[in-house]
């Protein structure tokens, strides 16, 4: 296959890789240059993610546009007088569809990539003044997490508004699925609940693990725990919330040793504020590979999300032991007490977290077992041949 023109419409910027979602954007955005395409980029960005002044990249062209996505109160309540899901307007503004149009009226692309469901609704502009080859790069099934939101709500009002509003999403990403010709899912579980939905052809394009992650040698000796996430991200929010009402205190009146190591950006000044014993608190850290290397037992208390845990991949490449929910191990087919712990209940997060510290050769033994199945399933060079299948 020669080199190709490739449009990439993406919701938000790449870099820095500060979250799941930069991640899977910039590593499609890298493999695709590094193999020889012409890569064009246009991104938005948003109070949440400011683009980087300059990003200079062999192959690249890059663009971005300021849009304005936040929630806002008087927003949400007119929303409720349309048929539209709030979830999604917010990201079709007027400002990126012109800058989109100028870009397809003075360029001639092969391939145009919509990186999350978040820029489906620029896909009449693309049919519009392009030719090219369409393709869906679906990070998660988005209505599942807002179902999953408002199955979790506490407050009466906000479950049905999220109801209401997951009801909706389901109904426009199923009809993106069956508009699009072609759908690159990021697991193998999402490409199967897509295909119950649609007839469109689905690859699945999973993420990968940099090999200098798995080329580390664990240094760590004593058994301790951590989290590192975006803080920012409401489930991550509540699965921590969670863990330190739920699980922590019990686990130290039987566990008084043990230590828990929480950090990520966009920290709550409630969690900030939080003094557990035994909690450590490091905020946002300069250097994320850094702290999971200081660390032994990555803890994943998920329940809302979709898609796949970049930070679990990452976790897993460095020989960490893992502990997570079914929602958490979600695209990751690994096996319990092999290559990862599963624990959906307060009793099952106590009972393996005791169980790490008082078997630490059995952690390792795992953590090894993890690097080994990530090594095999989420190389750079799977990722690329999927890549070259999917543009053929």
């Amino acid at each position: 296959m020669g080199a190709k023109k490739i449009l990439i419409l993406s919701h938000k910027p790449p870099y820095p890789k500060n979250d799941g979602g930069c991640v899977a954007i910039a590593q499609v955005l890298e493999r695709l240059t590094s193999i020889g395409h012409e890569v064009t980029l246009l991104t938005m960005e948003t109070h949440k993610h400011p683009s980087p002044v300059n990003k200079h990249q062999n192959q690249l062209t890059y663009k971005s546009v300021f849009v304005d996505t936040r929630i806002r109160p008087m927003g949400a309540l007119r929303n409720l007088f349309t048929s539209e899901s709030y979830i999604l307007s917010r990201f079709h503004q007027s400002a990126f569809d012109e800058a989109l149009k100028d870009m397809l009226k003075s360029n001639t692309f092969d391939d145009v990539i919509f990186e999350s469901l978040f820029t489906s609704s620029y896909y009449k502009t693309v049919l519009k003044f392009s030719k090219a080859k369409l393709m869906y790069r679906s990070h998660n099934i988005e209505h599942q997490i807002w179902e999953n939101k408002s199955r979790f709500s506490s407050n009466p009002l906000t479950k049905t508004y999220l109801k209401l509003q997951a009801k909706r999403l389901k109904r426009e990403e199923i009809n993106f699925w069956n508009s699009i010709p072609k759908i690159a899912s990021i697991s193998n579980h999402d490409s199967k609940e897509i295909t119950k939905h649609t007839k469109a052809k689905i690859e699945t394009l999973p993420l990968y693990a940099d090999e200098q992650l798995i080329m580390q040698k664990e240094q760590v000796a004593k058994v301790d725990f951590f989290h590192l996430g975006a803080m920012d991200w409401t489930p991550n929010q509540q699965a921590i919330e969670w863990l330190l009402n739920e699980v922590w205190p019990s686990l130290k009146e039987k566990e008084a040793r043990a230590e828990f190591h929480l950090a990520g950006r966009g920290m709550t000044e409630k969690l900030a504020k939080r003094i557990q014993e035994g909690l450590y608190n490091h905020g946002e850290v300069s250097d994320a590979l850094g702290f999971i290397s200081d660390h032994k037992v990555m803890l994943v208390p998920l329940f809302v999300g979709s898609g796949i845990r970049v930070k679990i991949i990452e976790g897993m490449a460095m020989a960490k032991c893992i502990i997570t929910t079914t929602k958490g191990a979600q695209g990751i087919s690994c096996t319990h007490m092999e290559n990862m712990l599963i624990a959906n209940t307060k009793e099952e997060f106590i009972e393996m977290m005791s169980f790490c510290l008082h078997n630490p050769d059995e952690v390792d033994r795992m953590g090894e077992n993890a690097r080994h199945y990530v090594r095999e399933n989420f190389s750079q060079e799977k990722v690329e041949q999927q890549l070259n299948t999917l543009l053929a």
